[in-house]
Parts: structure tokens; sequence; C-alpha cells
């Protein structure tokens, strides 16, 4: 049965939302494989306000300098940041070699 395109009202629409969020950076944590190889996680107590550099990958891999939280790392130097990236409503939670956190 085909579709009426006389009242499809909403294609373009759905289509233009689909084509902003795929333009919108997305967050590189390292794999989970790396993570618990490299050492006993530790857990902060209260988290420690941080700048980090987050990989995101829109068409392309870039760094990005973020407000973050650390809450966890490991004995290897992984750290567990957590931040709302620009434009966005919710935590995202990334994990991160040490080197590039910073403590505020």
């Amino acid at each position: 049965m085909g579709t009426n395109k006389r009242y499809d009202v909403y294609s373009a629409q759905l289509a233009e939302i689909t084509k902003a969020a795929e333009r919108q950076p997305r967050p590189i944590s390292l794999p989970d494989e790396m993570v618990r190889a490299s050492g006993r996680r530790r857990d902060e107590p209260q988290p420690v306000p941080v700048k980090a550099h987050v990989p995101v990958q829109v068409a392309y891999t870039d760094v990005q300098l973020v407000d973050a939280e650390a809450i966890a790392w490991t004995t290897g130097g992984l750290v567990l940041i957590r931040y709302v990236p620009e434009g966005g409503r919710s935590p995202v939670y990334v994990w991160v070699a040490g080197n590039f956190v910073h403590r505020l």
C-alpha cells in the first residue's frame, strides 16, 4: 500500500532532527577491556572538579576541553569522568587517560 504524500507533514521534520543528531559530537570512551586491564578501580566518595580533554567524534575525531567531575580511577592511570556535553541535558560518563585530566 502506498503513502499519501500530500499529508506527509512529519518526514521533513524528522529528517532534519536526524541530521542534527548526527552532527552532535559523541564522546569516545576507552574500551571496557582496557579499563579492566588497567588495574583495580577506586571510587571517590565525593566527585572531584576537573578539566578534562575528551575525544569526541562527529565526522572526524576531535578533542574538547570540558568541565567535568572525576568520580573513579584505576591504579593503571585511567579516570572515569562525568560531564554534561554542550547543548545536552543528561550527564555522560567517559573513561579517559589520567594525563587528560587536571584538577581545578
